[in-house]
This record gives structure tokens, C-alpha cells and sequence, in this order.
């Protein structure tokens, strides 16, 4: 596979003035560091595919993890090249001669559940595998995701605006994103480990968001090992995460987390 990234990234967050209004009457001026937005559309061979809002960084990661995410492909193989624009306004993802992508895909104008504006222009209509979970779940593991989260979302402590996903294997954090959406953090997490050709049944995938069934469902397009978050899930993402044998760990703290399905 061969990427072409133009892209210099710029800072992520910019600082406003604004009035500080206290119960006491007092006002004063401030300066207040905000998260920048960015728009980045996504082709496969020169199609749109989605538009994502994001965080300018690790553009050709969330390219990447978005397409196996969300069952477009299983295999980063049949990739031939990568291309992202000077500005990362748009990221290209050329198939190798002779591959199709299209023929397992149904039109769709999903938009997925977060307060941002990231819209999905195809759905795969092909269902993942059960997962073949192997992965042994430890205490220790899912508390140090938790005090790492609470210790180094460097982003997130400057604006209190990011989600951020961790990749955790074999006992350590092998790397770590922030986005403004908790979809895209979690795209680039699972890019990062197919480029890298890191076994995702290996992994647990520490995400800081709410777990609704679309973020179930990229963990198991991704074959994800587990998938643990400090925040809720559904029913309905509990019942799907059973139903594909995904280890789900929610409301993961540095004291306490509890456990929603356990493959093994």
C-alpha cells in the first residue's frame, strides 16, 4: 500500500475571548481554548463515501478505520494507495485494478449518534462474523486503561472537548487518539491497528464514549478482542455484543468497571 499525505497538521484548538459571569456579580474577560472542527470527505475510488467532522490529525488512520468500521472492507490489502490532499479535506482510497467495492453496499444517509455532523452516504449489508474471542480479560488491564485515560487525554484537559480511544496490548498502551467525536477516535484506533498489522483480537479498545450499537458494531467489524468504556451502553448494544461474542466492559473507573458480556 502506498500513501501520499500533503497534509501538514495544523494545532488542534485556538483560543477565544469571552466574558466570565459569576454568581457574585463579577465579570471579567477571559481566554478560553477551544477545539478547531474539521471537515474531511471520504472516496473510494473517486466515490464519496462519507463526511467526516474531526479532528485535523491522523487523517489517513480515520480514512482507514472508517472503511473497515463500517464493513466497507475486511482486509486493508486490497488497498493499493492512499492519497490526502494539502488541506485533508479530502482523503482518496484507491483499490487495487480489478476489485469493486460497491456490490455489497446499499445507499444510506446514516448519521451517527453523536452531536456532530458525520454522514455515511453507503452501509454494508453484509453482516460480520461471530467473533472467534479467545482474548482472557484481566482486572489489571481494564484499570490501567482507566487511570491512563484519566491521567494523559493531554486534548481533553486543555479544552474538555475530545473523546479519546486507547489501544491496549499484551499489557500496555500501544498508542492513543482524541477526536472531537468518539466514532472518529475510535476509527483511528482501529486504522492504526490494521495499518500497523497489529491482530485486533489481541486488543482491547478503550473508548471514552457512550456505547450505542454503532459503536458495538465497529468494534465487531474491526474483530476487535474487547471493547471497554468509562461510560454506558444500551440494551441493545449489550444484546448485539452478546449475540457476536464481543467482550464489553462499560462504566470502567480507576476503582470499579462492570462487566456486560464476557466471552470467555
Amino acid at each position: 500500500m502506498k500513501i501520499k499525505n500533503l497534509y501538514k497538521e495544523k494545532p488542534n484548538t485556538e483560543f477565544e475571548k469571552n466574558q466570565m459571569h459569576k454568581e457574585n456579580g463579577e465579570v471579567s474577560t477571559v481566554e478560553t481554548e477551544l477545539l478547531v472542527e474539521h471537515y474531511t470527505t471520504l472516496y473510494i475510488n473517486d466515490i464519496e463515501v462519507a463526511t467526516l467532522v474531526c479532528t485535523g490529525t491522523s487523517i489517513v488512520e480515520l480514512a482507514v478505520g472508517r472503511i473497515i468500521s463500517e464493513g466497507i472492507l475486511t482486509d486493508v490489502n486490497l488497498i493499493d494507495n492512499i492519497y490526502i490532499c494539502e488541506y485533508a479535506s479530502r482523503a482518496r482510497v484507491y483499490l487495487k485494478e480489478g476489485i469493486e467495492f460497491i456490490n455489497h453496499l446499499n445507499k444510506s444517509t446514516d448519521v451517527a449518534s453523536c452531536c456532530q455532523d458525520n454522514k455515511s452516504y453507503f452501509k454494508s449489508n453484509i453482516l460480520p462474523e461471530k467473533l472467534k474471542n479467545t482474548l482472557t480479560l484481566k482486572d489489571e488491564d481494564v484499570f490501567a486503561l482507566a487511570t491512563a485515560f484519566a491521567t494523559d487525554s493531554k486534548i481533553h484537559k486543555m479544552t474538555s472537548g475530545t473523546h479519546a480511544a486507547y489501544l491496549y496490548k499484551d499489557g500496555k498502551i500501544i498508542t492513543s487518539f482524541e477526536d472531537i467525536g468518539r466514532h472518529n477516535a475510535m476509527d483511528k484506533v482501529i486504522g492504526y491497528m490494521y495499518l500497523n498489522n497489529i491482530k485486533p483480537e489481541e486488543c482491547i479498545v478503550f473508548t471514552t464514549g457512550r456505547v450505542p450499537v454503532d459503536m458495538v458494531r465497529k468494534a465487531i467489524y474491526g474483530r476487535i478482542g474487547a471493547l471497554v468504556s468509562k461510560a454506558v451502553p444500551t440494551v441493545d448494544a449489550v444484546a448485539l455484543a452478546k449475540e457476536y461474542n464481543l467482550n464489553l466492559i462499560c462504566r470502567a473507573w480507576q476503582d470499579s468497571f462492570q462487566i456486560f458480556n464476557k466471552s470467555v
